[in-house]
């Protein structure tokens, strides 16, 4: 890690530092892990988020499907107002709010570069939410690249806990920013996506179909090497992409077998959704990290006494299955 010009650090990395075998019990942590948790804790300490993340209450709903609600009711009262979102290819708009207007302050780290940085999120849904902001100066939409894919996988990688996570909303799919970014955050609880079984489909991506939001699931032991892995992830997002369909795109560690004490694997979770015009509501809103099992509500606590089939039969209906 070297100190930057403008006093932001800077952390660079080469292959060597990826580990693709990550134990569920690891306590030390890797550079990426120290400079993410270190650099958001002052900016907690700084009070630069617009609430002090609190969880409510956080359950594990009963069911096979093992949800895990915490309710975060800050979030949903302090947050800043989403973004009108009309298109899946609605254009970057420098009048309205984008990551060019962060402050310096808000920016955590760059990454290699200046132009690749992770800042916080100031409405955060969990412990260390960060945001990864590739290429911030060309100022592109909320569409996905194949570099900001790849580097996505690359930081998953790059830390040595199984609960980092990486997810990404579109546009039309309650992305709040049309400026292209990455969710990042840590969730410590063992989820069912990182080791429920898949079915084989074609050409290195499976289906997720015991599971009520269906799913295309692209796996990194299935390919070579990590750029194989991201460029066929790409091919599936893009044709979304391409055809104008809204989508929810979640990375994770995985276990090879569902028994395993370590990870081994890596897992794209690509969900495909009926699109959603206007400004997302306050309330229950089921983006990436619903779809994944982690339901963050703002409502009511009463929320958390639904069972899970109730939970997505009430609001999960505009999940397409494709």
């Amino acid at each position: 890690m070297q100190p930057s010009c403008n006093r932001t650090p800077t952390f660079t990395y080469d292959t060597k530092d990826l580990n693709f075998v990550v134990k569920s019990c690891e306590k030390t942590e890797a550079p990426f892990d120290d400079i993410l948790r270190r650099k958001w804790q002052q900016a907690e300490e700084a009070k630069l988020f617009r609430y002090a993340l609190n969880i409510k209450d956080c359950k594990i709903l009963n069911g096979r499907y093992k949800f895990l609600a915490q309710f975060n009711p800050e979030r949903a009262k302090r947050r800043r107002v989403p973004e009108m979102i009309t298109s899946m290819s609605q254009p970057f708009n420098l009048e309205d709010f984008n990551f060019t207007k962060l402050k310096q302050s808000e920016i955590l780290f760059d990454i290699g570069n200046s132009d690749d940085i992770v800042a916080i999120n100031d409405s955060p849904v969990a412990q260390y939410h960060c945001l990864f902001i590739t290429e911030r100066s060309k100022c592109l939409p909320q569409v996905i690249t194949e570099y900001s894919l790849h580097k996505a996988v690359e930081l998953c990688l790059l830390s040595n806990s199984c609960s980092l996570r990486v997810a990404f909303n579109s546009l039309c799919a309650h992305a709040s920013v049309n400026h292209l970014h990455w969710h990042l955050y840590y969730l410590r609880q063992e989820m069912l996506l990182e080791y429920i079984d898949v079915c084989s489909y074609a050409y290195g991506v499976h289906l997720l179909v015991d599971y009520p939001a269906k799913s295309l699931c692209i796996k990194l032991s299935s390919f070579e090497n990590i750029g194989d892995f991201a460029s066929r992830a790409f091919l599936v997002v893009n044709y979304l992409q391409l055809h104008q369909v809204a989508h929810n795109v979640y990375i994770t560690r995985a276990k090879l077998k569902p028994n395993d004490e370590s990870y081994g694997d890596v897992r794209i979770y690509v969900w495909a959704r009926k699109s959603l015009i206007g400004v997302k509501g306050t309330a229950f809103i089921p983006g990436v990290c619903e779809l994944f099992g982690h339901l963050s509500i703002g409502g009511k606590t009463e929320t958390l006494m639904f069972t899970p089939m109730e939970i997505f039969c009430w609001k999960y209906y505009d999940i397409v299955e494709r």
